[in-house]
């Protein structure tokens, strides 16, 4: 591992030899490449065909939930085009107890009348699971989130209102600036998430399964949404209905209807995945910036940091080494979808001290090119507005808010919101990085579709010009970030 403890001197050696090859394959490179320096080349960038091409293959995969095979075979191919371009490659591997859902569904028998099929929307990731024939039980009313009633459920199905919880970005975030320029930032916004965090008190009240019915949002909205965000194994199974069907559950409970929850899952105790580290080598080894995403996620925009990663990976090797005032790290880490378990970009902090201790900056890439899409008024449909969603780029620096701004003025309507995060909100893989005190940027769009596991990966959500335009602009933010010293990454005088 070329950042462990004993390691890193070992590591250096390793690199000089491979900076050795590097000069020598400098010798190939075309010669407009040779006179690049430390302003953005267009032509160096792979070019949105290809990225996108990246793209849809990625999603042709199918969700990547930690460790599953789609996700092991991206993380693989990864890891293949970094080597492909000279990188040098590491892995940290992890084991955990993945759970995989396999068929799930609700039936009600009411008191009197004919049993019935209810639509699922989806299911809770690491709830539970139940065997074949479900757990059945009488239907209860366990009333709304966060006031439940839990008195007298035991044995029986709890049935719960939720509502989505736009987020108080006026309250949460300060901005460093909006783009375009004269743009108010929304004081809230939409991103779909369960506001139900544990099952701990509907398990310890003997539920015997639970169903959560969403109040304020479409079906289609709330289709296939998969949230395990902080969730261990909550050893309960757990299904979540659409409006109509969740009005219907709520006026049939107590009146003696039984409901049967089927929710079969397999579990793998000690399932393997890795994060990848890849190098590469600057002028200096003697500072590093980070440029991180995560790989495991629920569709396109989820995982397409990935893609990302490998365009910027392409196009910094691109650059003579000469001219790379720093080294790179390029970190995709595993455990953004299975956190209780495994670290992600925590656990390259808590394992490569000296990394973090060398890194000067971090741009955190995640979310890119996504579209806007919300429900109508009367949550009948789902449909796109025509405008860019807005992307966020978190930083508590005005040193790094800055450089954003900069890399992304001019880019037309493209909202873009750089903000402090002033009342928590600093979520994602970059938050983790600004903690251990690592001048960081954070990169990402948060859509209510963010963590839909559609069967189409939600690719007709995404713009392929989009993603490459704001490609273009994290180019450009590397790039400053190259030309600043750490005293003025850090905000200090100099």
């Amino acid at each position: 591992m070329p950042f462990s403890r004993r390691g890193f001197m070992k590591w250096a050696a390793s690199l000089s030899a491979f900076a050795a090859a590097s000069r020598a394959r400098a010798d190939a490179i075309p010669f407009f490449m040779e006179s690049v320096g430390t302003e953005f080349r267009p032509a160096l960038l792979p070019s949105q065909k290809e990225v996108w091409e990246h793209v849809k293959w990625m999603a042709g995969l199918g969700p990547k939930f930690t460790g599953n095979k789609a996700h092991t075979e991206f993380v693989e191919f990864l890891a293949t085009q970094l080597q492909s371009l000279g990188l040098e490659i590491a892995r940290d591997r992890y084991t955990f107890p993945r759970w995989e859902a396999k068929r799930w569904g609700i039936g009600i028998q009411p008191a009197s009348g004919q049993l019935f099929k209810v639509p699922v929307t989806s299911y809770w990731p690491y709830s539970g699971q139940t065997p074949p024939e479900g757990e059945t039980g009488e239907l209860v009313d366990g009333g709304t989130h966060p006031a439940y009633r839990l008195s007298g459920v035991e044995g029986k199905i709890v049935f719960v209102d939720i509502a989505n919880e736009p987020g108080a970005w006026g309250e949460m975030y300060q901005p460093w600036g909006v783009l375009p320029r004269g743009t108010a930032m929304p004081a809230t916004h939409s991103m779909l998430r369960s506001p139900v965090n544990k099952l701990a008190p509907f398990q310890k009240a003997g539920a015997a399964a639970v169903i959560l019915g969403w109040t304020n949002v479409s079906d289609a909205n709330a289709a296939d949404q998969y949230a395990p965000f902080g969730s261990a194994l909550q050893n309960i199974p757990a299904l979540y209905v659409g409006r109509e069907s969740g009005a219907r559950l709520k006026a049939m409970a107590g009146s003696g209807a039984k409901a049967t929850v089927v929710l079969e899952a397999d579990t793998f105790p000690d399932a393997p995945t890795e994060t990848i580290i890849a190098t590469l080598p600057g002028s200096s080894f003697d500072e590093v910036i980070i440029v991180n995403t995560h790989t495991d996620g629920s569709n396109a925009l989820q995982e397409n940091g990935g893609i990302g990663i490998v365009a910027l990976a392409k196009y910094f090797s691109r650059i003579p080494r000469a001219e790379r005032k720093r080294t790179m790290v390029f970190v995709l880490s595993t455990g953004h979808f299975a956190n209780s378990y495994v670290p992600s970009i925590r656990g390259v902090i808590a394992k490569h001290p000296e990394l973090i201790q060398k890194t000067v900056a971090a741009l955190t890439v995640e979310h890119l090119g996504s579209r806007e899409w919300v429900d109508d008024a009367a949550l009948k449909n789902y449909k796109p507005t025509g405008r860019d969603e807005w992307v966020l780029a978190l930083t508590r620096l005005k040193s790094t808010g800055d450089v954003m701004l900069d890399a992304f003025q001019g880019l037309g309507d493209r909202h873009i919101a750089v903000i402090n995060p002033v009342k928590g909100g600093f979520f994602g893989e970059g938050n983790a990085l600004a903690a251990a005190g690592v001048p960081t940027a954070a990169f990402m769009a948060a859509p209510d579709y963010l963590c839909a596991a559609s069967p189409n990966g939600c690719i007709d959500k995404l713009s392929a010009e989009l993603m490459h335009v704001q490609l273009q602009a994290l180019a450009k933010a590397l790039h400053r970030m190259h030309a600043m010293s750490a005293a003025e990454l850090k905000g200090q005088n100099v």
